[in-house]
């Protein structure tokens, strides 16, 4: 620690020292002579420690979010020996069985089967269809 941040250091250990120190009463005479505002100083107090609060709440749900987001890994894309056909029945067999689900078609255009492996690993991921054995 350098000389200068020893010195502010020590500064600010009497400061507190002194505030310690003094009578709730006597620091309120003080901040009355120095024409201090005593309400609106506590207001801003207030106002900064519930801000603080809420930015640790908001950053410790961000975290819990990431912590429990599902790691999708591509289950089936990485298979050479996958039989598209099967996939396309797999989902829209779901597709039927559950009328809530729907697909949107780039620009009308029909998927590619690069298209439909990677809607199934993200079928699989989600947990919307179960990976099979006789997918080839």
């Amino acid at each position: 620690m350098s000389a200068k941040n020893k010195e502010i250091q020590a500064l600010r250990d009497a400061a507190l020292e002194d505030l310690l120190v003094i009578s709730d009463e006597e620091l309120r005479l003080e901040a009355k002579d120095a024409g201090e505002d005593l309400d609106k100083l506590a207001n801003e107090m207030k106002a900064a420690m519930r801000e603080a609060a809420a930015g640790a709440l908001r950053q410790r749900m961000q975290q819990a979010k990431v912590r429990t987001l599902p790691t999708a890994k591509p289950v089936n894309s990485l298979r050479k020996d996958i039989n598209i056909e099967f996939i396309k029945a797999a989902i829209q067999s779901l597709f039927a069985q559950d009328p809530r689900i729907g697909l949107a078609f780039r620009d009308g255009k029909k998927q590619t089967d690069s298209d439909w492996l990677s809607l199934y690993d993200d079928l699989i991921a989600l947990g919307a269809i179960k990976p099979s054995d006789d997918e080839h």
